[in-house]
C-alpha cells in the first residue's frame, strides 16, 4: 500500500522580512509604517504580485505587538461571517475584489469599516484596485485609504526570489537549475512560489534532488493544468 509522503518540510512563513520586494521597497517600509501608526491602507496590485504574502505578513506583525487582529480571506466561503468578529486594533481583508456584486458582502464591508474606524484601528485591504462596488458609500470608504500598488518583479527579483525559495524549501538544487529557471520558469512570484510548493512535495516523496528534469515535468504539467481551467 502507498504510503503518503512525510511533510518534512514545515510550511513557508510569510512575513516582511522574507519579502522579495525588488521596486517595491519602499512601498514596503511605507505599508509597514502605515500600519504600525494605525493607518488605513489599499494594497493594489495585478494578481500574483504578493498581496497576499504581504497581507499575512503584516497580521503576523500586528500580532507580534501584541494587536487584536482580524484576517478576512474574500475569496474563501464564510468569509463575510468573519467581518462580524468583536474589537479590533489591526484588520486585514485580503481580495476585496471577491465582494463586488454581493450585496450582502459590500453592506457587511461597510459596516466593519465604520466599526473598525470607530476603533481607531488599523487597516489594510489588498485587492487588485480596479473593483467597482456597487455599494458607493463603500466605494467611498475604501477610496479613504491611502493606495499603494505593487509592481511585479523585475528578472533580477526573480532570480532572487528563486534563490530564497530553495533555501526556504530546504531543496538541494542540482547543477543549472537556477539559470534553467530563470529561461523557463514563471514570471510572477506567486506562480513562481506554487511551483516550488510542487516541486518540494514531489522531492520529498521520491527523494530526489531538485534537477533539470525535474523542474521541467512540473513546468510541463502546470501548463497542462492552465490550459484545462
Amino acid at each position: 500500500m502507498a504510503q503518503l509522503p512525510l511533510a518534512l518540510t514545515p510550511p513557508r512563513r510569510l512575513r516582511f522580512d522574507n519579502f522579495v520586494s525588488g521596486p517595491n521597497g519602499a512601498l514596503v517600509d511605507s505599508l509597514r509604517h502605515a500600519l504600525a501608526d494605525g493607518g488605513w491602507v489599499h494594497l493594489c496590485g495585478p494578481a500574483g504580485t504578493g498581496k497576499s504574502h504581504l497581507a499575512i505578513a503584516a497580521l503576523a506583525s500586528c500580532a507580534d505587538r501584541g494587536c487584536r487582529s482580524c484576517f478576512v480571506p474574500a475569496g474563501e466561503r464564510g468569509s463575510v461571517a468573519l467581518l462580524e468578529g468583536g474589537p479590533v486594533e489591526c484588520a486585514v481583508v485580503d481580495d476585496i475584489d471577491a465582494w463586488v456584486g454581493n450585496d450582502r458582502a459590500e453592506q457587511a464591508l461597510f459596516n466593519a469599516m465604520n466599526r473598525w474606524r470607530a476603533e481607531n484601528a488599523a487597516v489594510l485591504l489588498t485587492g487588485t484596485g480596479s473593483a467597482g462596488f456597487d455599494l458607493p458609500d463603500l466605494a467611498s470608504r475604501v477610496g479613504q485609504a491611502a493606495r499603494l500598488t505593487l509592481r511585479p518583479l523585475d528578472d533580477a527579483g526573480i532570480g532572487r526570489l528563486t534563490e530564497r525559495l530553495i533555501g526556504e524549501f530546504g531543496l538541494v538544487a542540482g547543477r543549472g537549475v537556477s539559470d534553467y529557471l530563470a529561461r523557463h520558469g514563471p514570471r510572477g512570484a506567486a506562480a513562481l512560489v506554487r511551483l516550488f510548493e510542487s516541486i518540494s512535495r514531489r522531492v520529498q516523496s521520491e527523494r530526489r534532488v531538485m534537477s533539470i528534469p525535474l523542474v521541467r515535468e512540473e513546468l510541463q504539467l502546470a501548463a497542462t493544468t492552465a490550459r484545462r481551467s
